[in-house]
């Protein structure tokens, strides 16, 4: 069994099936989604589609809820919360399904949603999509941190966090950057290549494999 990681394609379906495709996922093998599969680019109900299409067909997958998706349960609360989402690329995600009510998306993709995890721990790695605070005693109850935070080295306890490695995404990092961790073997990596930026050495969908930790870039 392989173990790969994506994070952050923001609505990028083409590329998300591009590294889907690129690293032949079996059902076998295992894939973990660090969270903003949704917003700014111009298919995230695709994205959606596809998760639901490889659960739908035995694959392993593990999702996890970054921001822009806590951003979209919140909206479905209150105006001031759609509102926040709207202006962080949540008007893309309602132009994917077609709408301008967040009220029209079916009932299948919040409940998919929702049924997110903000965490994920598998063999010596954590995952998370932002940043996680090991200074507290549970470091999985301060989900603020988990969504939010654009500094996960200053929430690093080295004693707790041990052999494993933090992998994470929502704060993104060039290609440069990202190969640099990996080849320092530094404890927290950054996977997020910011799928929708223009500028130099971003806007890749990054595949990291965890057992060779391998990453490729879709583009």
């Amino acid at each position: 069994m392989r173990t790969f990681a994506i994070s952050d394609i923001h609505g990028n379906n083409e590329l998300f099936r591009k590294a889907l495709k690129a690293i032949g996922l079996k059902k076998v093998d295992k894939l973990i989604i660090l969270g903003d599969l949704i917003d700014r680019g111009p298919d995230s109900k695709g994205v959606l589609d596809t998760i639901i299409l490889l659960l739908e067909n035995g694959f392993n997958l593990d999702c996890l809820i970054g921001n822009h998706e806590q951003m979209f349960l919140d909206a479905k609360l209150n105006t001031n919360n759609l509102n926040q989402w709207l202006i962080n690329g949540g008007d893309k995600t309602l132009s994917s399904f077609l709408t301008g009510s967040i009220e029209k998306i079916p009932s299948k993709y919040y409940n998919l949603i929702n049924g997110f995890k903000y965490f994920f721990e598998h063999e010596n790695c954590i995952f998370v999509h932002a940043a996680l605070n090991m200074k507290i005693e549970d470091p999985f109850s301060d989900i603020d941190t988990i969504l939010w935070e654009r500094n996960p080295i200053e929430y690093v306890d080295e004693i707790w966090l041990g052999h494993r490695k933090l992998i994470h995404g929502h704060n993104p990092q060039s290609q440069k950057e990202i190969l640099r961790a990996i080849e320092n073997n530094e404890k927290v990596i950054c996977i997020d290549n910011g799928a929708y930026m223009s500028k130099s050495g971003y806007g890749s969908v990054c595949v990291m494999q965890l057992e060779t930790l391998n990453v490729r870039f879709l583009k």
